[in-house]
Parts: C-alpha cells; sequence; structure tokens
C-alpha cells in the first residue's frame, strides 16, 4: 500500500468525499493527487489530513521505513524548525503522531523539541526534566548540538529562577565547547545561529557585554559565510545593546539600523516597534 492507497481507503471508510476531506485543509485537487499520483503535498497539510482521517503518519509512510533516512526524520526536522522559529501552534499533536516510530537515534532530538514546548508554556520542572533526558540520552558530548541546546535552556531556567551563579555555569559550558569555532557535529545551520542568538541574549541578561558581542559577531559571520537569513534581526540587535552600554554610539547606530532593516525583511514586526521605541 502507498500513501494514495491508505488516503483513498480510510476517506472512502468515513464516507468522505474528497471536497469533504479538503474543506479548510488544502484544495481538492490536493487530495486527489495524493489519491492518484502518491503526491505528498506540505508536511503541515498532511499532518491535519491525517489528524481529520484519525491516521498517524507512521500509518501513511509504513511504506517508506526502508529508506536510508526515515520519513520520521524529516518529520522530526521540520517539527524543530518550528519552535526554534517559534511556530508552536499543535507541536505535541504532531510529535504524538509519530512518537512510537522515532528511532533511539532521534530521542534526543524529540525529547528537546518537548522540553522547549514546556518552556515556553512556563512548566519549568517538566522542560527540565526533558532537557535532563537530553543529556543523557547524549551522554553530555558537547559535540551534539542537543547537548549545548539543553545546556542553554538549563541555564535559561536557573536565569528565570533568579538562580544566577547556575545559570552561568551552563553559558560557560556553551562558550567553552564553541570556543574553537562554531562547527558542530550533528547541527544544522538554523540550529547554531540560534544558538549564537539566545546565548548573546543570554549574556545581555546578565550584563558580560564582551561575551554577548563575541558569540553574536560569530553568529553573524556564520549566517553570511552560510548564506543564511535567519536571526538576522536579533543578532545585530543583540549587537545594538552591546553598543549602547557603552560610548560608541557610531557603532549604536549601525547595528540598531541593520536590525530593524533585517527585522523589517524578515516580517519580524514585535522586533521593529521594540527598536522604534527605543
Amino acid at each position: 500500500m502507498f500513501l494514495g492507497s491508505v488516503i483513498y481507503d480510510k476517506r472512502r471508510s468515513l464516507n468522505l468525499t474528497q471536497s469533504d476531506l479538503a474543506n479548510g485543509l488544502c484544495n481538492q485537487n490536493t487530495i486527489s493527487k495524493m489519491e492518484k499520483h502518491n503526491m505528498t503535498p506540505q508536511m503541515d497539510v498532511l499532518i491535519k489530513i491525517c489528524q481529520r482521517l484519525d491516521l498517524s503518519l507512521n500509518d501513511v509512510f509504513s511504506e517508506f521505513s526502508s529508506d536510508s533516512k526515515p520519513e520520521q526524520t524529516f518529520i522530526l526536522n521540520d517539527i524543530e524548525k518550528d519552535v526554534l522559529l517559534g511556530n508552536l501552534d499543535s507541536i505535541e499533536d504532531k510529535i504524538a503522531l509519530i512518537q512510537d516510530k522515532i528511532k533511539a537515534k532521534d530521542r534526543a532530538q524529540c525529547d528537546f523539541i518537548l522540553g522547549v514546548v514546556k518552556f515556553n508554556i512556563g512548566n519549568y520542572e517538566l522542560s527540565s526534566f526533558h532537557f535532563d533526558k537530553v543529556l543523557r540520552e547524549t551522554k553530555t558530548d558537547e559535540d551534539n548540538i542537543y547537548t549545548l541546546m539543553s545546556y542553554l535552556f538549563k541555564g535559561k531556567i536557573y536565569y528565570r529562577q533568579e538562580h544566577f551563579d547556575e545559570a552561568d555555569y551552563y553559558l560557560g559550558l556553551i562558550s567553552s565547547s564553541l570556543r574553537e569555532n562554531l562547527n558542530v557535529n550533528n547541527a544544522s545551520g538554523l540550529e547554531i545561529i540560534f544558538l549564537a542568538k539566545m546565548v548573546g541574549k543570554a549574556y545581555l541578561k546578565i550584563k558580560q557585554f564582551d561575551s554577548a558581542k563575541s558569540i553574536s559577531e560569530r553568529g553573524l559571520k556564520f549566517a553570511n559565510d552560510n548564506h543564511l537569513s535567519y536571526f538576522l534581526d536579533e543578532l545585530n540587535y543583540n549587537l545594538y545593546l552591546v553598543y549602547q552600554a557603552g560610548d560608541d554610539k557610531e557603532k549604536q547606530r549601525l547595528y540598531k539600523n541593520r536590525a530593524f532593516y533585517c527585522a523589517d525583511v524578515l516580517n519580524n514586526h514585535k522586533l521593529q516597534e521594540k527598536i522604534e521605541h527605543k
């Protein structure tokens, strides 16, 4: 059985027309192409179709389990990208669709995602539980991006609980690991730039401006060298705040303007408003 057959059979068993299934999710032609030609739509659309049909992604991708890079890994990467970019809608529902088929090598990534979700709703106890699981799964290997990301969020948890020495300890572990370069064995460009942006922000909060400057500048260089646009607005804003704390008015204006125009290009209107009120 292929994707189209699974969708077709389940739709018919529920007495739904193609239009019924597509309603509010996509157009009827998308359903037709899926059923006739095994076309895979965008992941968010596929997830919603599966939810409407009470199918898991494992059901529709069972035939691909022998691929060298299983479909579940692509899905998990897609979910993580949404999380890092702040798109947190229905993340736990999406994880639930594939959780029983996640391979051991992907458990750290899955627990990292769940930890970030719990962090963002203020459940620091459960968030820390997931990050501790990540560190057990990675064996605290500091050449593993999920080790460093877990250090980052554990530091943020301690900071929000006003345990500043503990927060500084985790930031120090990250900085030590990244001292030579920003290359991490299993990291994507998005993950590296996210880490640089967030570590820079953390150092700003504890007024370690030299450290904030260094990691933010390195994040910008990494983005430019790799032709990536992720978080250019926030990295420049970090540097604006660094120079705002000093006397170099020219650099302050430079990074403020760069942050504003990058935020405009990246549709980060919240940051634009923040800059306008500075």
